[in-house]
C-alpha cells in the first residue's frame, strides 16, 4: 500500500508542475495550451484517488484534503475555461489558475 500511495504522490505532483509549467510557458503569449486544462484535471483524478487511499489505510485530515479538493477543482474549472477562450481569457481567470495551483502546493506542505 505505501508503494501505491508513494507512486500517486508523484503522478500528483507531476501533474501539477505540468499545469504550472505549461502556464508559464504560454504566459506571454497568453494562449493557454491544451496540456494545461489536462494535468490539472489529472492531477485532479490523482489527488481523489490518493485521498482515498489515504483514507483507507488511515485518519487523514479532512480539512486539508477539502481545501486541496476545492483549490484543484477551481485550478481546473478555470484551466479549462482559459482552453476554450483561448486569446480572449480574463485576467481573473488567467492569473487564478497558477494562483490556486500554487496555493494547492502550500497547503499540502505546510497544513
Amino acid at each position: 500500500m505505501s508503494f501505491l500511495i508513494s507512486l500517486f504522490v508523484v503522478l500528483h505532483m507531476i501533474c501539477w508542475a505540468v499545469a504550472l509549467g505549461t502556464w508559464v510557458a504560454s504566459a506571454r503569449t497568453r494562449v493557454p495550451n491544451k496540456g494545461m486544462a489536462h494535468a490539472t484535471a489529472g492531477a485532479l483524478v490523482f489527488g481523489i484517488v490518493l485521498a482515498a487511499l489515504v483514507s483507507i489505510g488511515g485518519d487523514p485530515n479532512h480539512m486539508k484534503l477539502g481545501i486541496k479538493l476545492l483549490l484543484a477543482i477551481v485550478a481546473t474549472v478555470l484551466a479549462y475555461i482559459a482552453n476554450r477562450k483561448q486569446t480572449e481569457t480574463p485576467s481573473a481567470v488567467w492569473f487564478g489558475i497558477p494562483t490556486a495551483i500554487i496555493v494547492n502546493i502550500v497547503v499540502a506542505v505546510f497544513v
